[in-house]
């Protein structure tokens, strides 16, 4: 087994999981701040958050090439026929790794989701108090 592609896929596992323990608290802040419409901290925030989705991407593109590199696909699946190749002490660990990453995954996402949800609700207040049709789609661009 290539063991550099091995350690790359653990690292960047280990990262994801550190910068989705910091991406948390700050989905739960910009609620908060969504919810008090106070759009300059929103903006600082909204960049923290920016940046630590930005490293979150670079780890996926290396954990893509790693896979790759061992013949495996980016897929669940892939994930499972890596973990059968491991040592049992570090096949457990890496599983544990792995559910944290996708708990905390799962968990920002349900933050995003309910973010999502406030700025609904606002857009749908704002558009009713100015008399306009409330739009629950995108509206159309132009390009």
């Amino acid at each position: 087994m290539n063991q550099q592609a091995l350690k790359q896929i653990i690292q960047s596992l280990q990262q994801d999981q550190q910068l989705l323990q910091q991406l948390s608290p700050l989905l739960q802040k910009q609620y908060v701040l969504l919810s008090l419409r106070k759009s300059a901290e929103l903006d600082l925030l909204n960049q923290q958050a920016t940046d630590l989705l930005a490293q979150v991407q670079r780890n996926h593109q290396l954990r893509k090439q790693a896979m790759a590199d061992l013949q495996l696909p980016l897929t669940e699946q892939g994930f499972a026929q890596l973990l059968q190749k491991l040592p049992a002490g570090i096949r457990n660990a890496s599983e544990d790794l792995l559910q944290k990453v996708q708990r905390h995954t799962e968990l920002c996402q349900q933050l995003n989701q309910k973010n999502g949800e406030l700025l609904a609700q606002q857009r749908g207040l704002l558009q009713r108090l100015l008399g306009q049709p409330d739009q629950q789609s995108y509206p159309q661009l132009s390009f």
